[in-house]
């Protein structure tokens, strides 16, 4: 089965990375800062995955933050970190060293502070149509001071922009980076770094408490108020699943019962939670957030995606209706059984589009066979 991939550039050089991660300033205010630089890059098939700027040995901290899910790509990247910790990186087969001459001008003007003797980290995102690079500037010998997001792709600067604007929206939040500048007309952002240990698998009563913080209060919601906007979405999709079944399914989001309304991060999974200082957990890349959305998404997010990528039995719906954490949220916020088929639902009805707008026939088939195993579970309807 081929898939369209839409809005997805190009195979990317290291080049076109550094040139979007350096944007031209075009004021005369500023003195030019070009200098050389070291530059040693990590590929991830044709593309770049990493590029480290200045020395290898000093970037380790931020190497070190980074921890694959696969075992394989982990103990890959643990010869990665220890070859950099034993000043050995560049010496690394497969990378790819060199000397670049980059201009600092545009970030010496727009963040106060940016260091002289700075070095940067850039993390290159996979292919898609909000592809972005992660930019960590650091000084020598000093933590992460800026963490600066570039558009790579047409989807990205709204993808930045829109996660700029939740995290101003929740600055009293200390789980969360603080926006500390905002391009909007090249679609860049940059925040703080938030400092914290990698997170395992497993759900905990962190992360409820979490997901408690992020109930809008005194604001409720329908599942019914996203029926149209879903099966619009599935009507706009040439998807090669059964229309039938999708168009019963679709019926679920009817119902109409106020339910208590939340921020909803779209992404909630280890990858994107660290361990704070204080025992609770933050929550990073807010890119696909929406203000205004349903309970229950952002638990569902974080099994699927658990069952997904870990080969798990498949039996999603049945353990979250059954999860005991899950049930003491479900009764904080009164969310009644009978919700929970609606919610679910939408959930994956929302995910097969994205899944499959994006490429991903993988993930697509496998939400597919979850929409039909949940429809299945379900009482047929008198």
């Amino acid at each position: 089965m081929t898939l369209t991939m839409t809005d997805i550039a190009a195979p990317l050089t290291t080049t076109d990375i550094l040139q979007v991660a350096f944007p031209a300033l075009n004021a005369t205010s500023v003195p030019a800062a070009s200098g050389a630089h070291p530059v040693h890059v990590i590929q991830q098939g044709t593309e770049p995955r990493w590029i480290i700027i200045g020395d290898p040995h000093k970037a380790v901290a931020i190497l070190r933050s980074w921890r694959p899910w696969d075992p394989g790509s982990r103990l890959r990247w643990r010869a990665v970190v220890v070859a950099a910790a034993i000043k050995l990186l560049p010496r690394l087969p497969g990378v790819q060293n060199s000397i670049a001459h980059l201009d600092s001008s545009y970030w010496r003007r727009s963040l106060p502070g940016f260091p002289a003797n700075w070095n940067a980290v850039i993390h290159v995102g996979h292919r898609s149509r909000t592809r972005k690079a992660i930019a960590f500037f650091y000084a020598e010998g000093q933590p992460v001071k800026f963490v600066a997001k570039v558009p790579l792709a047409p989807g990205a600067a709204g993808a930045i922009s829109n996660e700029a604007a939740i995290l101003l929206r929740m600055k009293e939040f200390n789980y969360l980076p603080r926006v500390l500048f905002q391009d909007s007309a090249r679609g860049i952002a940059v925040h703080t770094w938030l400092d914290g240990e990698p997170v395992s698998r497993g759900f905990r009563k962190a992360h409820v408490d979490l997901l408690t913080t992020l109930a809008n209060q005194g604001s409720s919601i329908r599942v019914s108020d996203f029926q149209a906007e879903v099966a619009e979405q599935l009507d706009r999709l040439d998807l090669p699943f059964d229309r039938s079944l999708l168009t019963h399914c679709l019926e679920l989001l009817n119902y109409d019962e106020p339910l208590q309304q939340f921020v909803e991060h779209r992404d909630f999974a280890p990858w994107n939670l660290k361990w704070l200082a204080d025992g609770k957990l933050g929550l990073i890349d807010w890119e696909w957030s929406v203000s205004n959305s349903l309970p229950w998404q952002d638990a569902c997010r974080f099994f699927y995606l658990d069952d997904v990528f870990f080969n798990g039995r498949g039996k999603v719906w049945e353990t979250i209706t059954s999860n005991p954490l899950l049930l003491n949220y479900r009764r904080k916020f009164a969310i009644p059984s009978a919700a929970l088929p609606a919610l679910t639902m939408h959930y994956l009805l929302r995910v097969l589009c994205m899944d499959w707008q994006s490429g991903n026939e993988r993930l697509a088939l496998y939400t597919f066979g979850q929409i039909k195993s949940l429809f299945s579970s379900l009482p047929a309807p008198r």
